[in-house]
């Protein structure tokens, strides 16, 4: 049944647009920048050199920075140090004595000096801290809500292996994120009861927060991530695992070689316990051990042995997949030395937690459809073995264990909640330090796919993909193709709104920062980013969920805790500062770096182009620019003048008059204000105003579509696969009389379809194909690889650019205004020109040229740009230019100076010169 949640928490620190933080006027001197969330509360100070604040003065620094009121209380909660020389010490709000959850904030100091703050801050008034429901009651609710069948509290082994216990309920204060708005004078929070609810039929585990007022459910915050998601968690270890670790202490910690399923033969630690060797290494941390669940749903104690402490393959490649077991626990020896070596963390609690694996858990047994799972319940690793083809092999890869046990290190660092962008991120995170992991431990594999080991469905390569998200369904920009609304209510059936599909954002964060990439995003953010190595990379990471995100955090906020952090590592404006800010805006998060000495202009764009043209618009197109830090966005120029701006690489000019020539360029800008060379110059000419055509189309091009058009100097090899193709900014020039071949070359999927054809030319330039003779060609259905034919352009079309209409039909001839099941629609523009000289001819009602003597001269004819008039007495004269449908182009008075027509496109047009008692009418062609 699907259970659906009031929206209480909603993401705490929100920024509205990436286009910039949100910042706090500051008149502190104290305070070099001051970052606000969303409640209008400080989420990052960064302290300048004239404050004063030492990393003791916390009572202080909380009362002055953040209004801390006489029945509120910080409590510190956690302090470490790192490599950088930095303090960080973590605090835990208190109203009236009783816990705000997620309510953390970190001051962080160097050489005893204050030197920033960030967190979760809540203001409140007017608490009740007396609750209403005992209890015992509120845990009825909690029962009821979840409605399992069966709970591990009622399997004692099992809950004595995790440590767990019947919960009895912790009263916290939940804030209410319903009210969002900066201009709110307060936060809402709500007393509730907290219950760690872990069932095993259905399985599940989460925190589940009981109104303890109403009794109505307010939040659910998974452990155990269901049905192809993950869980993280932590919790303390048992006194049987502690006696157990105390016993394998006594025995022999020996090297033995292990045929693993994945990743080949590798080195692993195991233990003499009595005659035989079982996967248990004592030499990390407080150890790190394997069992076997044997395919039931249960966690037992029961060993995967050796006799003679040689894993081979031929023991254990078996039918039941046992050399599994022995990649999950490489996979933690892996995992819990990259910690180690890399950050200098002692396992994922810092503290040097037991890492257990049960392999072979049988996740059907547990309420699960399919045993394609893997996950961290909290306290121990869990592996189901896969479905095999259409799904997964056995889910102890070495990115997938180094995927979960960072759940656990998301616990006790940022510990992101499981919904929204906050869980999102929870996500992206362990699949970096999967890719991390699998990188320093086999850089053979593939890092950036994840899962790739265990991956057995048709048309997959792996889980997802980090160097290219959409490969498998995610986005690579926030808010791009295939991004999930975050305005939804979080449940399990949408994967708490989308965690496992937004995570591919930070995933390709950390793929840029990492290795570098240039292009356009799906938001039309050009980007050009230098990456730093995955080292670095994973050090601005570490840094940025370990010290600055809290738990419902935003991307957002990781942007500017992101940027924090590499400022921290490598100092302001460094390489690696530049590169994090960049990559965020090629993901779709903020704006570009702006550095002070950047003075490299973006190249030009290239390939500008214009289609559609209509009497009052047009639509411009353009290669993106290049930059050495990146483009962030395009001015657009008609002549000299400039038209407008757009962050993407195209534009629809509107506002044109119709029958009028235009010339547009494109130049590139950067975040500094350097500014590119122009772009190629497009010319066009607006049609006339009023002029639409019907629509034509096949509605489905999956079988068969139009490949190739060559008609006169048009020769169009078609990639687009709409029903319906817009080509009229590819044009040719047609003489009237003249015979002209085409050639239409049809393209199908697989199978050869038989397809009709027609072509239709706009004669008389009216708009429609529906006069006599503008059907200009037909052909019978044919399974033929092309189809030709012969257009003769009539004495009596119109001189001017007109329309051409292609179009290609599945089993019939298609006619000019239909709407088709199978094929396709291409339009394109013919321009039709005269042949030889026209004397006498009727060209517009009531114009016609008049046979002047040789006294009177127009020149050059064709003429590019100067046309001159000349004849022994022209004063007084006006003149006006129109085309053939009579419509003016231009006018004014005739003088000695030649008439400016550069601005008109190729074609025929009229010159009338008027006196008042004489009229002249000449006939000239533009080139």
């Amino acid at each position: 049944m699907e259970r659906k949640l009031p929206k209480i928490m909603a993401s705490a620190v929100i920024i509205l647009t990436f286009s910039a933080p949100v910042f706090a006027q500051n008149t502190d001197k104290r305070i070099s920048q001051k970052n606000l969330s969303e409640n209008g509360q400080p989420s990052l100070i960064t302290f300048s050199d004239k404050s004063t604040y030492k990393g003791t003065d916390y009572n202080t620094v909380f009362k002055e920075q953040l209004g801390l009121k006489d029945n509120q209380s910080f409590l510190k909660v956690r302090t470490e140090s790192d490599r950088e020389g930095f303090t960080h010490e973590k605090f835990q709000l208190y109203e009236q004595g009783i816990k705000v959850e997620f309510a953390n904030y970190t001051l962080h100091s160097k050489e005893g000096k204050l030197v920033s703050m960030n967190g979760e801050f809540y203001a409140f008034n007017n608490v009740k801290t007396t609750p209403k429901l005992s209890s015992q009651d509120a845990f009825a609710k909690a029962i009821a809500y979840t409605g399992a069948k069966e709970y591990l509290w009622e399997k004692p082994e099992d809950a004595a292996a995790m440590d767990y216990e019947k919960p009895k309920g912790e009263l916290v204060l939940l804030p209410d994120m319903e009210e969002q708005g900066q201009d709110r004078k307060s936060d809402k929070v709500r007393l509730a009861y907290k219950f760690d609810i872990y069932a095993t039929n259905p399985l599940s585990r989460g925190d589940l927060y009981i109104d303890a007022e109403t009794g109505n459910v307010l939040f659910y915050n998974a452990t155990i991530k269901h049905l192809g998601g993950h869980s993280h968690g932590g919790k303390l270890e048992s006194a049987k695992a502690k006696q157990e670790e105390a016993s394998n202490a006594k025995v022999a910690i020996v090297s033995a070689n292990a045929a693993t399923r994945y990743s080949g033969t590798q080195t692993i630690q195991t233990t003499l316990s009595g005659s035989s060797y079982i996967l248990s290494d004592g030499t990390r941390g407080n150890g790190i051990q394997t069992y076997n669940s044997a395919r039931t749903a249960t966690y037992p104690t029961t060993n995967f042995t050796d006799a003679d402490n040689n894993w081979t393959a031929a023991e254990y490649n078996n039918t039941n997949k046992d050399n599994g077991a022995l990649d999950a626990h490489w996979g933690a020896e892996m995992t819990y030395d990259y910690w180690s070596a890399v950050h200098g963390r002692n396992s994922y609690d810092n503290a040097g937690a037991r890492i257990r694996s049960y392999v072979h858990y049988n996740l059907v047994a547990a309420g699960y459809p399919n045993n394609n799972n893997a996950f961290w319940n909290g306290s121990v690793m869990t592996y189901g073995d896969g479905t095999g083809t259409g799904g997964f092999d056995i889910l102890t890869a070495l990115d997938v264990a180094g995927h979960e046990i960072g759940h656990a290190v998301c616990t006790y660092t940022a510990n992101l909640a499981y919904q929204k962008e906050s869980g999102a991120m929870n996500e992206g995170f362990s699949d970096i330090w999967g890719a991390c992991i699998e990188y320093r431990a086999a850089p053979t594999k593939s890092t950036w796919l994840v899962g790739e080991d265990i991956e057995r469905r048709t048309g997959h390569l792996a889980l997802r993909s980090m160097s290219n998200p959409k490969s498998e369904g995610q986005p690579d920009t926030y808010g791009g193709t295939n991004w999930v609304s975050q305005s939804c209510t979080p449940t399990s059936s949408n994967d708490y709104c989308g965690v496992h599909t937004n995570s591919g954002v930070l995933n390709h964060w950390f793929y840029i920062l990492s290795v570098g990439k240039s292009g356009t995003n799906d938001i039309g953010s050009t980007y050009n980013v230098t990456g730093i190595t995955i080292d670095k990379a994973a050090k601005i990471a570490y840094r940025l969920e370990s010290v600055y995100l809290t738990a419902n955090s935003t991307y957002a906020n990781a942007r500017t805790s992101g940027i924090q952090s590499a400022i921290d590592l490598y100092g302001a404006g460094s390489a690696e500062v530049i590169a994090t800010t960049n990559a965020f805006y090629a993901v779709g998060i903020g704006a570009a770096y702006v550095g002070s000495n950047d003075t490299v202009a973006p190249t030009a764009p290239a390939s500008l182009a214009a289609s559609g043209t209509t009497g009052t618009t047009t639509n411009l197109s353009w290669t993106a620019s290049t930059d050495n830090v990146a483009v962030t966005g395009y001015d657009i120029y008609q002549g000299t003048t400039l038209k407008g701006s757009s962050t993407t690489t195209s534009y629809t000019v509107t506002g044109l008059t119709a029958l009028t020539a235009y010339s547009f360029s494109v130049k590139a800008k950067d975040a500094a204000g350097n500014v590119s060379a122009a772009s190629n110059t497009v010319n066009v000419t607006t049609t006339s105003a009023g002029l639409a055509y019907c629509t034509s189309q096949g509605n489905s091009t999956a079988d068969e579509r139009i490949g190739k058009v060559v008609f006169g100097t048009i020769n169009n090899t078609s990639t687009g696969t709409a029903g319906y193709e817009n080509y009229t900014s590819i044009s040719t020039n047609a003489t009237r009389g003249t015979a002209y071949t085409i050639t239409i070359t049809p393209s199908w999927t697989s199978t050869v379809y038989s397809e009709g054809y027609a072509v239709f030319i706009d004669y008389n330039q009216d708009g429609d194909f529906a006069d006599s003779g503008e059907t200009v060609w037909t052909k019978a259905t044919s399974t033929a690889t092309s189809a030709s034919g012969t257009i003769t352009i009539p004495a009596t079309a119109t001189l001017g650019t007109t329309r051409l209409r292609v179009s290609m039909k599945y089993n019939g001839v298609p006619t000019s205004c239909e709407s088709f099941s199978y094929g396709q629609v291409e339009d394109y523009s013919i321009n039709i020109t005269a042949s030889g000289a026209i004397v006498n001819e009727e060209l517009v009602a009531g114009l016609i040229e008049t046979n002047e003597n040789s006294e009177f001269l127009l020149y050059p004819n064709p003429v590019a740009n100067d046309l001159n008039v000349s004849f022994l007495n022209n004063k007084g004269y006006t003149f006006r230019i129109t085309n053939v449908l009579g419509q003016q182009i231009s006018n004014g008075e005739l003088s000695e100076s030649p008439i400016d027509v550069s601005q008109l496109s190729t074609g025929i047009y009229l010159i009338e010169l008027n006196n008042g008692a004489k009229r002249i009418v000449k006939k000239f062609a533009k080139k």
